[in-house]
């Protein structure tokens, strides 16, 4: 299955809202979307 972008903007609001934890993402948007959550916190800082 093949990674889309707008899907990991998608599990990312989830996570963040705390509806998803990142383990219950299909495998491969793991790693994607914890990067795009610590880029998302790096630019609030």
């Amino acid at each position: 299955m093949e990674v889309k972008a707008y899907m990991i903007k998608v599990y990312a609001v989830l996570v963040k809202n705390e509806k998803r934890t990142l383990e219950s993402l299909p495998e491969q948007y793991i790693i994607p979307v914890a990067e795009y959550l610590a880029s998302q916190e790096e630019a609030i800082l």
